[in-house]
C-alpha cells in the first residue's frame, strides 16, 4: 500500500477508558502541520449506548465529540498515547 493510502491508528485516554481512531497517514501528516480536519470515527459505547464520534483537529488540538452531545476529549497532539501503523 502506498504511503498516501496507508493507515494509522491513534489512541487517546479520556479518563475512563481509551479511544482510537483509524485515519490515513497522509491526513495525520496534515494534522501534525496544524491543518484543520474533522474525521468521523468508528463509534463506541458511552453509558450503555452506541454513539457516533467526531474527531476535530485544529491547530494541533484534538476534540472528540459525540452525537449525543458528550464531549469525550479535549487536548493536543502531545496527549496521543500511541500511533500505530495498521
Amino acid at each position: 500500500m502506498s504511503k498516501q493510502h496507508s493507515k494509522i491508528q491513534i489512541t487517546i485516554s479520556y479518563g475512563y477508558d481509551i479511544h482510537s481512531l483509524e485515519l490515513l497517514a497522509s491526513d495525520f501528516e496534515r494534522i501534525k502541520k496544524g491543518e484543520s480536519l474533522a474525521i468521523i470515527g468508528q463509534g463506541f459505547t458511552i453509558e450503555g449506548e452506541i454513539t457516533q464520534d467526531t474527531w476535530i483537529f485544529k491547530n494541533k488540538n484534538i476534540s472528540v465529540d459525540c452525537e449525543n452531545g458528550f464531549d469525550v476529549f479535549k487536548g493536543t497532539l502531545d496527549d496521543i498515547l500511541s500511533i500505530e501503523d495498521i
